[in-house]
């Protein structure tokens, strides 16, 4: 009996950790794309099937992220939007906090014709935000 309770206390709580994504609002930073360093025009349709495309892929490399503890769920559930900006020159994905319960995710997704990097890169690129003080933080630059 206490094993049941348990089992299903431990799943329980790995649902909500990999839904601490799940709340997440992705927007796009418009003015990024339509002045980037491929010099490509996207079209609204295409730039909102990205979106979409983004907003699926971080929450579920988060989500994952959070189930095996590699990013607090409570330090995701804080965070309610994400602010997209292709970035020129940004050779590895970065999600860092910009403002209280915002983060900003930049990469070259206009050079990389609107393609979204892997989870684990995705994953990576979260150093910074999930731990300011740590090793990834330290040098300057890429």
């Amino acid at each position: 009996m206490i094993a049941a309770v348990l089992f299903v206390s431990l799943a329980a709580t790995s649902a909500a950790n990999g839904a601490c994504a799940d709340h997440w609002k992705v927007e796009l930073n418009a003015e990024s794309f339509a002045t980037n360093g491929a010099g490509r025009t996207f079209s609204g349709a295409e730039l909102e099937a990205f979106r979409a495309k983004v907003q699926e892929q971080l929450k579920s490399a988060i989500g994952e992220a959070c189930r095996s503890g590699a990013v607090k769920a409570a330090t995701a559930k804080d965070v309610h939007q994400v602010r997209v900006s292709s970035a020129s020159g940004a050779s590895d994905p970065f999600l860092y906090a910009s403002a209280p319960g915002t983060l900003s995710f930049e990469w070259t997704f206009a050079e990389e014709n609107l393609a979204v990097p892997p989870a684990k890169d995705i994953v990576a690129g979260a150093a910074c935000w999930t731990d300011p003080n740590g090793p990834a933080c330290a040098s300057e630059g890429d």
